[in-house]
């Protein structure tokens, strides 16, 4: 089964606003205990009581306006993903790949949907004599101008990571060259070690050589022939 569920948080929001505010006014609106003729309730002829509307504060009355776009918003964005997933499960269900009840109940979301955003239309009107005529683009905006946000949010949210991440590795690349600064340092410390051992060992070598070779000629020369002699 497909399911898309109504955005039924922001209907119960909307419709208790409107109770609450409606309750405010009730005593003072015109014939305001006049039964409600239910044979036209709910036609599109039927005429729309704007009277309790115009005794509600402007500031409450645009509160009340807030919830029905908040209302209608939802119900496009969720009118958006069955619109988007309608022609590819079309072609699963023409190759028989979905079964013939999951593709009704992905209409019947389309109209259960639909019928929630004509309902949104009609409150409208009821708010501001002609709004109908506009809200739904109104709301298209608003949707459009959210999803923009939202993309906008994750890509700088992916800018932040990359630059914390690239700070990291700045900071690592830091500490690496230093490491590596002091080990050069080090080892060129241990070289030029080594290699004065190595100079003090051949002078030293090079002393005791030269000490051995004066001792020897010495000796040779006291032992050379008739050098004992009388003449």
């Amino acid at each position: 089964m497909y399911e898309v569920s109504l955005p039924q948080e922001d209907i119960d929001a909307y419709y208790e606003l409107k109770d609450k505010l409606y309750a405010q006014v009730e005593s003072e609106v015109p014939g305001g205990d006049e039964p409600v003729d239910e044979a036209t309730q709910g036609e599109e002829s039927a005429p729309v009581d704007r009277r309790w509307v115009a005794l509600v504060p402007p500031d409450q009355v645009g509160e009340l306006r807030k919830a029905l776009m908040k209302r209608l918003i939802s119900s496009i964005e969720r009118l958006d993903k069955v619109q988007r997933d309608k022609p590819g499960n079309l072609k699963l269900w023409r190759e028989k790949l979905v079964s013939e009840r999951y593709w009704g109940s992905l209409c019947d979301s389309e109209r259960l949907i639909t019928e929630e955003i004509d309902c949104c239309v009609a409150e409208a009107d009821e708010l501001e004599p002609g709004w109908r005529e506009f809200i739904f683009r109104q709301a298209v905006q608003c949707w459009r101008m959210s999803k923009q946000r939202e993309v906008e949010k994750k890509v700088h949210k992916k800018q932040v990571e990359f630059q914390k991440k690239q700070v990291v590795k700045d900071a690592k690349a830091i500490v690496h060259d230093k490491n590596k600064e002091i080990a050069d340092k080090i080892k060129k410390d241990k070289d030029a070690e080594k290699m004065m051992e190595k100079m003090i060992r051949e002078e030293e070598a090079a002393a005791s050589k030269s000490k051995k070779g004066g001792a020897g000629g010495a000796k040779a020369k006291a032992k050379a022939p008739g050098s004992g002699k009388k003449k």
